[in-house]
């Protein structure tokens, strides 16, 4: 009987010991990363992965988009970084990463339905910037804007539809020019103090 109260006491004992503090080195605490993870934000990134910037784990050799979302190591952020693209000039993986009027073919080439399309790269100016096809280096350096012109006098880009205006700015191409991007419509004639007035009835168009 002596024996048996023995067992039981020593048992009591290693069960009290196996609860206390001395175990919990051997469990997961609430807020830690197990062994060969790193703390990233709230989270726990595996190996190899990297943090961003604003607490998200980046799987190897990939790119980080924003917002959580990740691209891998052969794609490129797309679309605001809601979607992934293969890298490459004119690559794709569906249509969505091509332009309008083309379709993403069986190459993973972006292919013009029509047979107009220029698949060129997009054109490099003399200080390294790029511009998307569609658009020029402008002088001063920069792009214009794909469809839209320069006026060389002053400078400022207009898209179709409208015509340079004096000094600066642009007017619709059928509008009484008042300079500065002021305008009239025809029939109509600038103010010096700006605003427009009716011409007189015999004046001459």
């Amino acid at each position: 009987m002596l024996l048996t109260l023995r067992f039981l006491l020593i048992g009591l004992i290693l069960a009290s010991l196996a609860s206390g503090p001395a175990s919990a080195t051997f469990h997961d605490r609430p807020g830690q990363c197990r062994g060969g993870q790193i703390k990233c934000g709230a989270r726990c990134c595996s190996a190899g992965q990297r943090c961003s910037f604003d607490g998200h784990c980046i799987q190897p050799g990939g790119n980080y988009c924003g917002g959580g979302r990740s691209c891998g190591p052969f794609e490129r952020c797309v679309a605001g970084g809601t979607r992934c693209a293969p890298i490459g000039a004119n690559k794709c993986v569906s249509r969505l990463d091509c332009p309008g009027g083309s379709f993403c073919n069986a190459r993973g080439e972006c292919e013009r339905t029509s047979p107009e399309f220029d698949p060129t790269p997009p054109t490099r100016c003399d200080d390294g910037l790029t511009c998307a096809p569609g658009s020029a280096c402008l002088p001063g350096g920069g792009c214009s804007r794909p469809g839209w012109f320069l006026c060389e006098e002053t400078g400022s880009q207009c898209r179709p539809g409208f015509k340079c205006s004096q000094h600066q700015g642009c007017v619709p191409m059928k509008a009484i020019d008042c300079g500065y991007g002021k305008w009239c419509k025809p029939g109509e004639q600038c103010l010096p103090e700006g605003g427009c007035t009716k011409l007189p009835e015999d004046a001459e168009p």
